[in-house]
């Protein structure tokens, strides 16, 4: 059983290796290359400033949260945070990895901007994931704290 365990452990890193290599934090890359921002998406008149499912810059956000934060959040999901390996580029989850984020189901926080700010920093254990993968503090990147309130401002967008 614990071979089993440390093979399969063996193959997700390696997999998540592949993903992180293959991908390289393209989609931040390709973002600042374009020169896109939110102050030329606001003037062009497209208010999105979270992707497909994300909240608009007309939706409320909780207290302390700003736009730029949320699009700060969605480079650092897309790039250095690594959240897109396991929840997939559009926060839907990966099979067998991440829980999907653009729903209005939370096991692990209760929705709210604190909540999933605390879920990032702590992580998931294995024995609470819903996947039966663990989700090491921060996602197991180097981010600061302030980055992974920025990610938390964007995934609370996912869902709203």
């Amino acid at each position: 059983m614990f071979r089993i365990r440390s093979l399969t452990a063996i193959a997700l890193v390696l997999g998540l290796m592949a993903m992180v290599a293959c991908s390289g934090g393209e989609a931040s890359q390709q973002q600042a290359a374009s020169g896109e921002n939110e102050t030329s998406a606001a003037a062009s008149g497209s208010t999105d400033m979270a992707g497909e499912h994300g909240a608009t810059q007309d939706e409320s956000l909780p207290e302390g949260v700003t736009p730029e934060m949320v699009s700060e959040g969605k480079g650092i999901y897309a790039g250095v945070g690594l959240c897109y390996v396991c929840h997939g580029g559009d926060g839907t989850g990966m099979p067998g990895m991440g829980a999907n984020l653009t729903d209005d189901e939370w096991v692990q926080a209760d929705g709210s901007f604190e909540g999933i700010v605390r879920t990032v920093m702590a992580g998931v254990d294995v024995d609470k994931s819903t996947t039966g993968v663990a989700m090491p503090p921060k996602g197991g990147s180097s981010i600061t704290d302030d980055q992974v309130k920025a990610v938390a401002a964007y995934v609370y967008t996912l869902s709203k």
